[in-house]
């Protein structure tokens, strides 16, 4: 009786996989399928490979689905973040993390523009340990916010002690560039 291998035991055994010193016919020695011998590497690369030959296909599908039917995936996707806001957070913290990856450049440039725009705001009669104090002792879950924006389209205001207030992170983040009477 002649000795059985490691695909019969696992298959016995009730294992989905089973491991070999044969190496497949590309060369992997890796975990093998019990019920089709098949290499786990092996699969990995097939599944790859149709994936990215199909990969086309599939957006301009996708393009043609959205083109078709925009208006009622808008109102399904508003009824869907009004039932869950922190589903819509979370859609834009995501687009957000996209867009910054993708624009390096982009991102730093505005960020330059943004502290060359406060440098020039700030007078030279500023107290600025005041401000830096002002800043350090913001209390968790709000953001430092100018009351007069720095650089709002009708009104502009200055990098000053008087000029700050704490804001919920959420109402100062819906301000934006604005200013809001009171």
């Amino acid at each position: 009786m002649s000795a059985r291998g490691p695909r019969y035991i696992a298959r016995q055994n009730g294992d989905p996989f089973y491991t070999t010193d044969k190496p497949c016919l590309r060369g992997h020695i890796s975990l093998r399928v019990v019920a089709t011998g098949t290499c786990v590497e092996c699969r990995r690369e097939n599944e790859k490979q149709r994936y990215y030959a199909k990969l086309d296909k599939v957006r301009e599908k996708s393009k043609s689905y959205y083109a078709k039917n925009s208006e009622s995936i808008k109102v399904k996707r508003r009824e869907s973040y009004a039932a869950d806001p922190d589903k819509e957070r979370e859609a834009s913290k995501y687009r957000s993390r996209e867009w910054r990856s993708a624009n390096p450049g982009h991102r730093n440039a505005l960020k330059r523009k943004y502290m060359a725009d406060k440098g020039l705001r700030t007078p030279a009669w500023a107290d600025l340990s005041a401000i830096v104090g002002f800043y350090k002792n913001c209390p968790p879950g709000f953001h430092v916010d100018h009351i007069y924006p720095l650089r709002g389209k009708l009104v502009s205001g200055l990098h000053v002690l008087e000029n700050l207030q704490y804001l919920p992170a959420v109402e100062n983040m819906r301000k934006n560039n604005r200013y809001l009477p009171a």
